[in-house]
């Protein structure tokens, strides 16, 4: 068995992450996510909240034409907020907003004071260990982000063995939907891959497709291979954690909403 399955119904959002999350040079190239991570102290969250809805206004009288979604923490440390920027692929990301030079000044003067801390990486949508029939709307109301560091040399196993579930689930046209992603710009001891599985509700969060995970891969490969695969699998990993996160729509932009 893999990785414990979310329920992910096609009302999916971005990625993230997520998120969002890593080589440079991925197996496929797709798109590609912006993600920033902001850690804002109890004492500040106010105040960095209403910074944020002025510079979206901000955003908005000026015509910026690139989304932004946001999402809340709701496991792990509670203080984070993540944003998420979807290009199409990473020449996208060249391409400046004259909407963000003309409000630079307000984020720097009533956002940017606010954080304790932020980090931003780059997700590369990974097109084979990706299970998302029908597409991947946007947002997601809670996205629960499986992340991993994986061991020197690994990478190739990691994704080989990811590879086959999301096989295994096309075939069947399994209930679990998942996005695979490669991670860049982590930092030291960051995170190489994430994936996204994304939910309506808390109550889908903790509900098991069916078949389970384990039963698909059994019925698709017999009982041998599917645990050997495991095996391939978790001997990949240096370390893994996860988090889930409720999206925020008053924090996020999207373009004429």
């Amino acid at each position: 068995m893999l990785p414990a399955a979310r329920r992910l119904p096609i009302i999916g959002s971005a990625l993230l992450l997520a998120a969002a999350l890593g080589m440079a040079q991925a197996a496929t190239a797709g798109p590609v996510t912006r993600v920033f991570v902001v850690e804002v102290p109890p004492a500040q969250d106010q105040a960095f909240n209403q910074g944020m809805k002025s510079y979206e206004r901000c955003l908005r009288q000026h015509g910026a034409k690139h989304a932004t979604y946001a999402y809340d923490s709701e496991t792990g440390d509670t203080d984070r907020y993540l944003f998420l920027l979807d290009f199409s692929g990473w020449g996208g990301m060249d391409t400046h907003d004259p909407a963000g030079k003309a409000c630079h000044g307000l984020f720097t003067a009533s956002v940017l004071p606010h954080f304790s801390h932020s980090f931003s990486e780059v997700a590369e949508l990974n097109a084979k260990d990706t299970y998302m029939p029908g597409g991947d709307p946007d947002p997601a109301p809670i996205m629960w982000i499986n992340a991993y560091r994986i061991k020197p040399g690994q990478a190739d196993n990691f994704r080989d063995a990811l590879g086959m579930l999301a096989s295994a689930a096309a075939k069947a046209h399994w209930g679990g939907h998942f996005a695979g992603w490669d991670t860049d710009g982590a930092g030291q001891g960051g995170e190489n891959f994430v994936l996204t599985w994304r939910n309506g509700s808390w109550a889908e969060v903790g509900t098991e497709p069916s078949p389970s995970m384990k039963d698909l891969m059994i019925r698709a490969y017999g009982k041998a291979a599917a645990d050997a695969n495991h095996q391939k699998f978790v001997d990949a990993i240096a370390e893994d954690w996860s988090d889930a996160w409720g999206y925020d729509k008053d924090l996020s932009y999207i373009p004429g909403k």
